[in-house]
């Protein structure tokens, strides 16, 4: 009997062991359910609220590199990520932009305008746009990046190479012609500040299509100057050769100086500065970018050696306010030097070297200058507070008649 109830103990044990194991099992197996459960939860936030940053950055909402790690160290938390929402003021100025742009396009279509415009405001651009072709023929249309010659305009860039050399030492307003040319008739008596503001009294000669050095047209100003029309600084007249003579001594001055030509040390210190990749000398031939000058009659543009310094440049719209913005916000002089550049030097005129400050017509506040070579003629324009900017190149003769007109509109809009 003992026997058999030892037997029936250790069965009544081994079934509770295995009824113990069973439920241990049960117990762990629901326990590690519940943490997989909770753990495979995890990834489905995460993605979630990744695939949320990526909706809103693909929306334009712009998110810093700390938003998104916050997103990731607290996946298990729920964030609900908005899109940035355009500013009451922001979508003022851009509902304002797209007026101006609209009203300063519908007039250039209305005036046929053929060229390119580029106008800046506050540093948004507002139109950069070409009007008509640039090639006729092959029905190439006008574009920001067409090239033109800007002739005159030429002129402001010459008197920022003066004023560069001047603030280094190299030239004064009060040095004469006499110093770098001693026979140039009359030469003692007329100053560097004479010509850059065409009070020098030097009359104006014919210009040909025949190719001249630098000295060979000196020689040639000189030749038709034994006599002034005028003492120099009594009287204003508008002439190219005072500029030709001014570049012609900048030329020489920097080849002295630099081993370089006039037209090198532009490109270098004026172009290259303002980032003007559009922007060269003489013939524009070779460029893909190049406009045909269309004039009402057929007309030879002169040799562009005859026009050194004062018409032998050619650029972009583009580059063209890209130089104005350099000279504006001091990258090519310092602010004493931009002051003298638009400062009245003489009381028969308010023109200072290459400018037309205040032009009656041309917009209130404004400096202002423009061009004509053949076909090839435009305007160039900012107000005084340097905020606002007007460029109109064109490479037809029709638009010629239209410049003061379309300035004065395109800054009465602007200053609304």
């Amino acid at each position: 009997m003992k026997k058999q109830r030892l037997v029936f103990k250790i069965l009544i044990g081994i079934l509770v062991l295995v009824f113990c194991s069973r439920m241990a099992v049960l117990i762990f197996w629901q326990h590690g359910n519940q943490r997989n459960s909770a753990a495979s939860s995890r990834p489905d936030d995460f993605v979630r609220q990744t695939a949320s940053l990526y909706n809103i950055h693909k929306n334009g909402a712009a998110l810093s590199h700390q938003t998104v790690s916050k997103a990731i160290d607290h996946s298990h938390t729920t964030t609900t990520l908005k899109a940035k929402k355009i500013a009451p003021k922001e979508s003022s100025l851009t509902q304002k932009i797209d007026i101006t742009r609209t009203t300063i396009n519908r007039y250039l279509h209305r005036v046929n305008f053929t060229g390119t415009a580029v106008v800046v405001s506050h540093g948004q651009t507002v139109l950069a746009r070409g009007y008509g072709y640039r090639n006729v023929a092959l029905r190439l249309p006008n574009m920001p990046s067409t090239e033109y010659y800007v002739a005159s305009i030429t002129k402001s860039v010459t008197a920022v190479a003066f004023m560069q050399m001047r603030e280094h030492g190299l030239i004064s307003f009060n040095d004469r012609v006499s110093q770098f040319y001693p026979n140039f008739p009359n030469g003692r008596s007329i100053s560097m500040l004479d010509l850059l503001c065409h009070v020098s009294g030097l009359r104006g000669i014919p210009e040909t299509i025949r190719f001249v050095t630098r000295d060979e047209q000196v020689q040639r100003i000189a030749d038709g100057n034994l006599r002034l029309s005028y003492r120099p600084g009594t009287q204003w007249s508008y002439e190219d050769d005072n500029y030709t003579l001014v570049a012609a001594i900048l030329d020489r001055i920097s080849l002295r100086t630099y081993g370089k030509t006039l037209h090198q040390y532009i490109q270098q210190n004026i172009f290259n500065k303002a980032n003007m990749t559009q922007a060269g000398f003489g013939e524009m031939s070779q460029s893909p970018y190049r406009s045909i000058g269309y004039a009402g009659v057929s007309e030879q543009i002169p040799s562009l050696t005859q026009l050194l310094g004062c018409g032998d440049v050619y650029m972009s719209a583009w580059d063209l306010y890209l130089f104005d913005h350099a000279l504006a916000d001091g990258t090519l002089l310092s602010a004493p030097s931009y002051q003298s550049i638009f400062k009245r030097h003489f009381s028969v005129t308010a023109y200072s070297l290459g400018w037309y400050p205040d032009r009656e017509g041309w917009g209130k506040h404004t400096y202002s200058s423009h061009g004509v070579l053949g076909g090839w003629n435009g305007s160039n324009a900012f107000s005084m507070d340097r905020q606002n900017f007007v460029v109109l190149l064109s490479n037809s003769s029709s638009a010629s008649g239209i410049y003061a007109q379309a300035n004065q509109m395109i800054f009465n809009v602007l200053s609304k």
